[in-house]
C-alpha cells in the first residue's frame, strides 16, 4: 500500500509539470510499469492460451486515452479464439492465425495469471513476464493515469 501511496504522489507531482499523461501497469499494491502515453505507443500482450495450450499475441496501440486492439495472431482455431469475420480480416501467415483490423477499444485492461498461461507484456520495448513476478490468479491492471 505505501508503494502505490508513493507511486501516486510522485505522478501528481510530475503532472502538475508536464500534464503528460501516462500508462500504468500493476497490481492493486504494486506498479510493474509507468511510461508516458504517447500516441500509437505499441503494447503487446502474450500468452499460452489456457485450453489450446499455443502461443496468442495480442498487439494494442494506445489512441486517444484508450487501448486499441489491432491484432491478434495465434496457431491453433478453437474456444475463445476469434474466427468470425466481425472480428476482423482473417488470414494466415505460415503457421499463425491471423485476424487484423479489429479495432477494439478499451479504457483499462484487466488481466490475470494462469496456470501454465505464461502471461507477458511488453510496453515502451520492455518486456515483463508477469508470470514469474506474480502468483496465479494475480490481476494485473493496465490503465491510464
Amino acid at each position: 500500500m505505501k508503494e502505490i501511496l508513493i507511486a501516486v504522489l510522485t505522478f501528481a507531482a510530475l503532472s502538475l509539470v508536464t500534464y503528460q499523461p501516462k500508462i500504468f501497469v500493476g497490481t492493486d499494491n504494486q506498479t510493474i510499469a509507468v511510461v508516458d502515453a504517447q500516441e500509437h505507443l505499441p503494447l503487446t500482450i502474450s500468452f499460452i492460451h489456457s485450453v489450446q495450450k499455443t502461443p496468442v499475441i495480442e498487439e494494442l496501440e494506445y489512441q486517444g486515452g484508450e487501448f486499441v486492439l489491432q491484432r491478434t495472431r495465434y496457431k491453433s482455431q478453437g474456444v475463445g479464439l476469434p474466427f468470425d469475420a466481425a472480428d476482423g480480416t482473417f488470414h494466415r501467415d505460415g503457421e499463425w492465425f491471423i485476424v487484423e483490423d479489429m479495432n477494439r477499444r478499451f479504457k483499462s485492461l484487466e488481466l490475470r495469471t494462469g496456470k501454465g498461461t505464461q502471461l507477458r507484456i511488453t510496453l515502451n520495448g520492455r518486456e515483463h513476464a508477469l508470470y514469474e513476478k506474480f502468483p496465479l490468479g494475480t490481476k494485473i491492471i493496465v490503465k491510464t493515469l
